[in-house]
């Protein structure tokens, strides 16, 4: 079946030499996809799981998973059709972990964000209902820990799922940006203590809360959000997780993730200081086999891949196509032979996707 994109400005990637790519390593496929979203979730594929459909990655397999899930559907992949080999799809996986996988309320925003992107019910998926769950997470304004990420996953699960966001969630969100104008990862207004525990703005909470504000109807944070993000870019059109700690992928997806939730063009000039736009270097820094490198780290990996689709397809949390459908169901990538599987790797750094309590 034919796959929908639903990003125009991926044409530029030709410049690039993007477009001409196929995958290389040492698989035999049916076709090579060529654009970078669809080259990152094929390398995905092969990290797959041909026995229960997840990717593995310790105690991050059921975040990482539900990510790619998300991820494929952005991409224009069904999440139910896309499977190593002939074994189970990662939704199958997903379905079996529901219980673990919503146990708190972060990995539960996420969850409810991938079942949704499936087409899949989420009051009902694994024997759980992931909204009654996640709700019973709630307590004044604030979900499981409440911390950055943990509360805008939650938010964002909810709006995915099309339920009525508590006022007094968002207002948690609007009270703890920081005087700079952006949000740190225990979302503590100014953190007294942020010169030591190192709980200042960060590039990866402001994004998250930016796209959980933005998905929920509050836009009036966006202007100080933004004019912060433009001080922490780097020359290189990338972004840290804080300033002085060099551009990664994971960094730069999320923040443009929110650049387009907030309603920014992230291929414009005003958002390259040195020529290159956020999106063209996540472009230009995909490996050839279409995985990601962390910095420091001698390959690409799935945990730092599985966080980039969304951003190469400029599609915030959580994933909304509205009237063009993301994928037809049973669209699929072309089938990954078993010699294709490698170990992942695991990434090493503080600027990653992962759910809080």
């Amino acid at each position: 079946m034919g796959r929908t994109s639903r990003v125009a400005a991926l044409a530029t990637t030709a410049a690039m030499g993007a477009a001409t790519l196929a995958l290389a390593n040492g698989s035999d496929r049916g076709s090579a996809q060529i654009d970078p979203g669809s080259r990152a979730i094929e390398y995905l594929q092969t990290q797959q799981s041909a026995t229960d459909g997840s990717i593995p990655e310790g105690a991050s397999t059921d975040s990482v998973s539900a990510q790619y899930a998300i991820g494929a559907a952005a991409a224009g992949y069904d999440p139910k059709a896309l499977r190593h080999g002939s074994g189970p799809s990662v939704m199958t996986y997903l379905g079996t972990q529901a219980a673990s996988a919503c146990a708190t309320a972060g990995g539960c925003g996420l969850l409810i964000q991938a079942v949704v992107a499936a087409h899949l019910n989420p009051t009902s998926f694994g024997g759980v209902n992931l909204i009654t769950t996640l709700k019973a997470m709630y307590k004044t304004g604030v979900y499981g820990d409440g911390e950055a990420f943990t509360q805008s996953l939650a938010i964002q699960g909810l709006v995915a799922a099309g339920q009525t966001v508590p006022a007094a969630a968002i207002h948690d969100l609007v009270a703890a940006q920081d005087s700079d104008g952006g949000w740190d990862y225990l979302l503590i207004k100014n953190d007294p203590n942020g010169a030591t525990n190192g709980d200042t703005s960060d590039t990866n909470s402001t994004s998250m809360v930016l796209m959980a504000l933005n998905a929920a109807g509050t836009h009036g944070r966006n202007a100080a959000g933004l004019a912060w993000l433009h001080t922490q870019q780097d020359s290189d059109g990338g972004f840290p997780y804080q300033a002085g700690g060099g551009s990664d992928p994971d960094s730069t997806a999320l923040v443009l993730q929110a650049l387009v939730a907030a309603g920014q063009n992230p291929a414009a000039t005003s958002w390259a200081p040195g020529g290159t736009s956020p999106l063209a270097e996540l472009i230009a820094t995909q490996n050839a086999g279409g995985g990601y490198t962390y910095p420091g780290n001698s390959g690409p990996d799935a945990f730092t891949t599985v966080q980039v689709p969304p951003a190469l397809e400029r599609a915030p949390y959580p994933l909304t196509c509205g009237a063009t459908p993301c994928y037809t169901t049973g669209t699929t990538l072309a089938a990954v032979t078993a010699s294709a599987l490698a170990p992942p790797r695991i990434a090493v750094g503080i600027a990653r996707l992962q759910p809080g309590a």
